[in-house]
């Protein structure tokens, strides 16, 4: 317990009071081919993996967005694992997931099918153009961990402003990724947290996911010029998590039963995971936790 609470105290000194050392590193498809991805999100990258809890905290706060939405792209979907379950959750909202690779498409279509989720569909696009949408076309755009696969800030200002464009006015937004962290040694304390002994696909993906994020600085300040509507929320007291969403309702009590069976059914590591995240957004000043 000394041990791990001396290595959280660093970790915040660090990203605190410390200058940035890290430079933006390659995203995850200049390192990785669509294979690796796939795979590394069939081992521990499932949805009851190594980050089941964060799959299971942006699926609650994802709901509280999306009450009384019709249509919602999922933008980078990839194998689809926080779309199957956020849409399970959801099922009077329509899904439509976006990716560019077919093998990840194919993976996720085979999901769908397998759980029987009648309100998904999956579409292969370029998230940076969303060429196959029309203006106003959707009232609904999330996506979590993906800006940070794509190359440059440019192609995140393209990306931002094509959901700007496919948005409706009002649309609901929930968008979810990493703020880049100043040091290697705290991208290696989150990559060892529950790490297996000899480093898998998974842990492969998540180094380069985390080396390839982009700066808290630059998240908000293309996201206030794209999509001026939305919050953003980071947690705290250490920024790696940042949420920009738009505004909460509260979920209905049949909703919060479901979380609460949910969150009760992890495993205590999982359970651990969820409630130091829900405790990171709360001192992020983030209120309307889902899960009280």
């Amino acid at each position: 317990m000394t041990n791990a609470l001396t290595a959280i105290a660093a970790l915040m000194a660090r990203e605190a009071l410390g200058r940035r050392q890290q430079p933006r590193g390659l995203p995850p498809g200049e390192r990785l081919d669509d294979a690796q991805i796939l795979l590394a999100m069939r081992g521990d990258g499932r949805a009851d993996g190594r980050t089941a809890a964060g799959y299971l905290y942006h699926s609650a706060r994802m709901t509280q967005v999306l009450a009384g939405r019709a249509r919602c792209l999922d933008l980078g979907c990839g194998s689809g694992v926080q779309l199957m379950q956020v849409a399970a959750l959801n099922p009077g909202v329509s899904f439509i997931g976006v990716d560019r690779s077919p093998l990840l498409l194919a993976a996720a279509r085979a999901d769908a099918a397998r759980l029987g989720l009648a309100n998904v569909s999956l579409v292969e696009d370029d998230i940076t153009q969303l060429a196959g949408f029309g203006d106003a076309s959707v009232d609904a755009i999330i996506s979590t961990m993906t800006l940070h696969c794509l190359p440059d800030r440019a192609a995140l200002r393209a990306c931002l402003q094509h959901m700007a464009r496919v948005g409706t006015a009002d649309m609901a937004v929930y968008l979810e990724d990493f703020a880049r962290l100043k040091s290697p040694r705290s991208i290696d304390y989150f990559l060892n947290r529950h790490a297996p002994a000899v480093p898998d696909a998974f842990a492969a993906l998540y180094r380069a996911s985390l080396e390839s994020a982009f700066t808290l600085h630059e998240l908000k300040t293309e996201l206030g010029r794209a999509l001026p509507r939305a919050a953003i929320h980071t947690t705290s007291p250490v920024r790696f998590l940042m949420v920009a969403h738009t505004g909460c309702t509260p979920l209905t009590p049949a909703q919060r039963a479901a979380f609460r069976a949910r969150r009760s059914a992890l495993a205590p590591a999982q359970l651990a995971d969820l409630d130091a995240l829900r405790r990171a957004f709360a001192l992020g000043e983030w209120g309307g936790d889902p899960f009280t």
